[in-house]
């Protein structure tokens, strides 16, 4: 279920330069969200920029009814978010997509997140954990272009599990890329939960198939609409064996980010 109102900013700070944390109260969107899901954040009230913008859902309170996102400043949109004061509200949509499944077992997993991606990745460890899962069987790949891109807040080292930080600068944690880090880490034993730029995941991707190993990727994407109304979020993806009486049965098919996703299985999708 959906919801649509104007939610109240409960907390806000200031983890870096350019990253905040934003917590609002909505009982609803709160008990109802689920890791890998997002919402939609009417960044003003007049309408510039026309569309609202959308945010992994970073963190739930089901105590408080608070809900949390990470963000970086990128232009005029998170600029405005950023101005946001405590008890100012804004227009939000939420939650939307379909988002990940917890995790269940003992088998070990790894999470790879680079820069935007860390928020939902945190939401699905947290609630693992939270459901029984061991925390010392997760690896948890933190990494940004450097410090101050990081969405880490401090937050995954209270986990407990077996964190990994790393900066393509060297300047936070290990020199090297999420990619780098992964490839150290995994081996056909474990499965990859990653969300990140494109040009991340596509390389989790193939590296995933070449260890002969699963994942479930979270894409990043602009959604106009955020509930599959535009199609201004599609992408290609493998056809399935059952395509349906309307598929036109071309090599590839057409999926939504918001509606279909954003979270896929590894290999689902053609990388352009």
């Amino acid at each position: 279920m959906k919801f649509s109102d104007y939610f109240q900013v409960t907390k806000k700070e200031r983890i870096s330069d350019s990253v905040y944390r934003l917590v609002f109260r909505s009982p609803d969107i709160t008990a109802s969200a689920k890791p890998g899901q997002f919402v939609q954040i009417r960044t003003s009230h007049d309408y510039f920029p026309l569309w609202p913008r959308p945010f992994s859902i970073y963190d739930t309170d089901l105590n408080t009814g608070e809900f949390s996102i990470i963000f970086k400043i990128f232009g005029c949109g998170t600029s405005k978010l950023a101005n946001l004061a405590e008890n100012d509200k804004i227009h939000i949509l939420g939650p939307l997509g379909n988002g990940f499944d917890l995790i269940e077992g003992d088998k070990p997993v790894i999470m790879a997140g680079g820069g935007v991606g860390i928020p939902p990745l945190y939401f699905l460890t947290a609630r693992s954990i939270d459901k029984g899962y061991p925390a010392e069987n997760i690896t948890f790949i933190s990494g940004a272009k450097t410090k101050k891109d990081h969405f880490d807040d401090g937050r995954l080292a209270d986990l407990g599990i077996n964190l990994v930080v790393c900066s393509d600068d060297g300047s936070y944690g290990k020199s090297g890329t999420v990619v780098d880090m992964l490839e150290n880490e995994l081996n056909d034993q474990k499965t990859v939960y990653a969300c990140g730029p494109s040009g991340m995941l596509k390389k989790i991707d193939s590296l995933i198939k070449r260890k002969n190993t699963a994942g479930m990727l979270s894409l990043e994407a602009l959604m106009p609409c955020g509930f599959g109304i535009c199609s201004g979020c599609a992408i290609k993806t493998v056809p399935g064996d059952d395509r349906g009486s309307t598929d036109d049965n071309r090599d590839y098919h057409l999926k939504r980010v918001c509606l279909d996703g954003p979270v896929f299985k590894a290999g689902e999708v053609i990388w352009r």
